[in-house]
């Protein structure tokens, strides 16, 4: 486990060894009540203070909509991996409910801001590795991807599988087991992925890092393309 994650984990886990147990934080000078979304907001900018590395920003994944609960419940995400909170409706108190495996190995991010899966089974079909883009039609993200990973694709020739979801439920086991709500999503084999673009790296070094990663699913093949 790289050194990043295991101080994220061991971050985190401090909290699930006080799990339901109340963490201060800083209370708002505000009268009222805040919002939902103020409040999850508040306890979001506190984690990211407080209780991560500095280097690994979580992000928020979802608040679950519970009208009866007396608190508000959310999900983070830190390195692709989901971790539930709870925060009191007056944002002021923190817990979790979430435990955590420490024999659990997390993927690792790795160049190109992808998640190595290590000792993944790989997906194929008919013998070839499969690779799917999910996108959305109205994701400008997705539209600087989509022509990238199409042009990188079309040099392995019949050596992979290409399977664009636009727009579709098709293979949603896939997304839902590699994503986290957001597109664009590339899955390569079931080893790597990623979500979000790769317009930060720039065009030519997404290229590089998409090839990198799919010559190594088909096996150095083609050798013309893999040397």
């Amino acid at each position: 486990m790289n050194k990043k994650v295991s101080t994220v984990v061991l971050s985190l886990v401090v909290i699930a060894l006080i799990a339901f147990a109340a963490i201060n934080y800083k209370q708002s000078q505000s009268a009222s009540c805040p919002s939902k979304e103020e409040a999850v907001n508040k306890a979001l900018e506190y984690i990211n203070t407080n209780l991560v590395d500095e280097s690994a920003n979580v992000s928020l994944a979802q608040i679950y909509d519970d009208k009866d609960a007396p608190y508000y419940k959310f999900q983070v995400s830190v390195m692709g991996n989901l971790y539930d909170f709870i925060v009191t409706t007056d944002g002021t108190r923190l817990f979790t409910d979430t435990g955590f495996d420490l024999d659990k190995k997390l993927d690792e991010k790795v160049d190109g801001n992808f998640l190595f899966k290590e000792n993944a089974e790989i997906i194929k079909e008919d013998g070839k590795p499969v690779v799917f883009l999910f996108t959305s039609s109205g994701c400008p993200h997705c539209a600087w991807e989509k022509p990238i990973i199409e042009e990188v694709i079309d040099q392995f020739g019949d050596s992979v599988i290409f399977k664009l979801r636009e727009d579709t439920a098709e293979d949603q086991e896939v997304y839902s087991q590699f994503g986290k709500g957001g597109v664009p999503l590339i899955v390569l084999g079931g080893k790597y992925y990623r979500e979000g673009s790769g317009a930060n790296l720039g065009e030519e070094t997404e290229k590089e890092y998409l090839t990198k990663y799919i010559c190594e699913l088909t096996e150095g093949m083609p050798e013309n393309i893999c040397q």
